[in-house]
């Protein structure tokens, strides 16, 4: 299990108290980012609507909370963390990981840019073919489900829609209680959308159940079980905290 190096300071400095409790979450969600996977690991294109997704908020939203992380220095304009690497030791940091996810990465690229060179002589259509090929078979490719599988915001959100939950959200211990269930049988191999319709079957027959037992519409909109005790991490994972 991933772990970083939460001072005691966070509950005492000016610049993370005089913030919203929502902002402050917001930081401490970053902070599990960096150190599950580095934010680096989000595609330059793509990085502000996945942290988005992982926050559970609006791209508007997401716009004013980068504005008030980079005021107090608490991020870089790409979103990495400032500081990070000073304030974590390397033997428990994600450094080793993040790098050789860059690397791998690169590789990837390279020979994609190989395979491009490869076929420049071939006609337009020939390579437009063998770049459908390749995409296909990527999204065909079924595989075991793993502790850093995610849906993708854009196709979940239509898997969603498909299944009449156009506005449905979920908590992030929905996400690890659907994975913990299918990594504990490894031997079921599905591709993406088949692991993102199923986990929208899971939610869907959760709202039901919930409903069934007499849950009540909160702020959101979700339906929710009468009201509970609110623990450090009912605060951590809930969106609307």
């Amino acid at each position: 299990m991933e772990w970083f190096r939460m001072y005691g300071e966070f509950a005492t400095d000016p610049k993370v108290q005089m913030m919203s409790e929502a902002m402050q979450r917001r930081l401490v969600m970053l902070f599990c980012l960096e150190c599950s996977n580095g934010i680096e690991t989000f595609h330059v294109t793509e990085r502000e609507t996945s942290i988005a997704f992982a926050l559970r908020v609006t791209e508007e939203i997401l716009a004013e909370t980068k504005a008030v992380f980079l005021a107090k220095g608490f991020i870089n304009d790409d979103w990495t963390l400032a500081n990070w690497e000073k304030r974590q030791y390397v033997s428990d940091s994600s450094t080793a990981r993040v790098r050789a996810h860059r690397e791998k990465k690169k590789k990837e690229a390279e020979e994609r840019e190989t395979r491009m060179k490869r076929s420049s002589n071939a006609p337009e259509q020939n390579r437009t073919e063998q770049i459908q090929k390749e995409h296909t078979h990527t999204a065909q490719a079924k595989f075991s489900l793993h502790d850093d599988w995610e849906p993708n915001p854009t196709t979940f959100t239509a898997v969603l829609f498909r299944n009449g939950m156009a506005n449905q959200t979920f908590e992030a211990d929905q996400l690890l209680e659907f994975r913990s269930y299918w990594i504990s049988r490894p031997d079921d191999l599905k591709t993406q959308a088949q692991w993102e319709h199923a986990l929208a079957q899971q939610l869907k027959r959760q709202a039901r159940t919930q409903q069934a037992n007499g849950g009540i519409p909160n702020e959101t909109g979700r339906r929710t079980a009468p009201s509970r005790t609110r623990n450090a991490h009912d605060i951590l994972t809930d969106p609307d905290w």
